[in-house]
């Protein structure tokens, strides 16, 4: 059906019918459209995610932690008919709906506890609390600006939880024993790389310690080009906010003993697995393309949503990651995981079927990979040049 680019019960029917060799009418699958069946794909997704994210963990570099958790959100606009049950903004006085893909990672041992779609209006500062549900002392929870929350934090660390997040602008950084105020664009001036434990925040402060990394001057200055045309005026970004942008920030209560600076910001890295993963299925796969119009059944809503994730997880764990650094290896080029998403989806059935033959390989490897170009860095180099010498 993503081949195709089909989505009615009769297409999912025949395509059904052509994989398993017996005749399914598409009432048997319109059914099937429960409660129960949204929990059953589900868990399924749960077990993929397991097997992804066996391959892409770095347990040498994560071996002070029990769990490391990884918390990240997405968003999807659905039909308009489904805002009662996935809320979104409002737009010329009109509710648009908007579901919210929620995810809770352990990047170590695969599990999966949360994987929930919600309405676009739950806020990430909201859902920045439901892991302390799961994480324990002794655990590390990475997670990206949308989550910065220092009460939060502040409950990280009195239960004996480690964090590694962004720093966010405007979050007042203090001396830890004079208590004075630091201008962090005037602590950075002339400096690579900076690492030091000071308290964040006013109203709540958090010991923790900040590192801060100087970018490449390309990084840098995509930044500034990017703030400049933001199209919120209400931000007016002022100089010391463009000074900021030479340096990547995170704020962690990892003690140096068990990371440097350099170890911070690779594993900071293994959250950014999630966002490729959204990327992938947005960009590459289309997903919107696939859910229905005009439609008031959520059960087949979740349902084409979450067994598109399987997919995309399958493919993430069959064919890019077995790629990725083979094709790297043999011939220096990274290979764009959004061409890639988008050369699978026009045969999805074939890989399934043959697994990675040589025809395969070869076409991935010529028509998937980066230009090689001077006047840009592309996501892959981006991970690669994340830190400058």
């Amino acid at each position: 059906m993503m081949g195709e680019g089909n989505k009615s019960y009769w297409s999912w029917a025949r395509s059904l019918t052509s994989i398993i060799g017996e005749v399914v009418s598409k009432q048997a699958i319109f059914s099937r459209m429960t409660d129960s069946w949204i929990a059953t794909v589900k868990e399924l997704l749960k077990e993929v995610i397991f097997q992804q994210m066996k391959v892409k963990a770095k347990p040498q570099l994560f071996e002070h932690f029990k769990d490391v958790w990884l918390q990240d959100s997405t968003t999807l606009h659905l039909p308009d008919v489904l805002a009662e049950r996935f809320k979104g903004n409002w737009s010329l006085g009109k509710q648009k709906s908007v579901a919210k893909l929620n995810v809770i990672i352990d990047a170590v041992s695969g599990l999966c506890p949360v994987m929930e779609w919600s309405s676009f209006t739950v806020t990430e500062q909201y859902l920045a609390k439901s892991v302390l549900q799961i994480a324990t002392a002794g655990d590390l929870v990475i997670r990206d600006l949308g989550y910065f929350v220092l009460p939060v934090f502040k409950q990280f660390s009195e239960k004996g939880i480690y964090f590694l997040s962004r720093w966010k602008y405007n979050a007042k950084l203090y001396e830890p024993e004079s208590g004075s105020e630091i201008n962090l664009a005037g602590l950075l001036r002339g400096k690579t790389w900076i690492d030091r434990e000071l308290i964040c925040g006013k109203e709540t402060p958090v010991k923790v310690r900040l590192i801060a990394i100087k970018l490449s001057d390309n990084q840098a200055s995509e930044r500034r080009r990017k703030a400049k045309k933001d199209r919120d005026k209400r931000l007016n970004h002022s100089s010391d906010y463009y000074d900021l942008l030479d340096y990547v920030i995170f704020i962690t209560n990892v003690e140096p003993a068990k990371w440097n600076y350099q170890q911070i910001a690779e594993a900071y890295r293994l959250r950014w697995n999630i966002e490729i993963l959204f990327k992938s299925w947005k960009s590459g796969f289309r997903i919107e393309h696939l859910i229905p119009e005009a439609r008031t059944n959520t059960q087949r809503v979740e349902s084409i949503l979450y067994l598109i994730l399987i997919y995309i997880t399958l493919f993430q764990l069959l064919i890019y990651t077995p790629l990725r650094w083979s094709i790297y290896e043999k011939t220096g080029k990274h290979l764009s995981i959004i061409k890639l998403a988008k050369l699978i989806k026009s045969k999805p059935l074939n890989w399934m079927k043959i697994g990675l033959n040589t025809k395969l390989k070869t076409e991935i490897t010529y028509y998937c990979c980066y230009d090689q170009r001077q006047d840009r860095i592309n996501e892959e180099m981006l991970l690669k040049r994340f830190l400058t010498p």
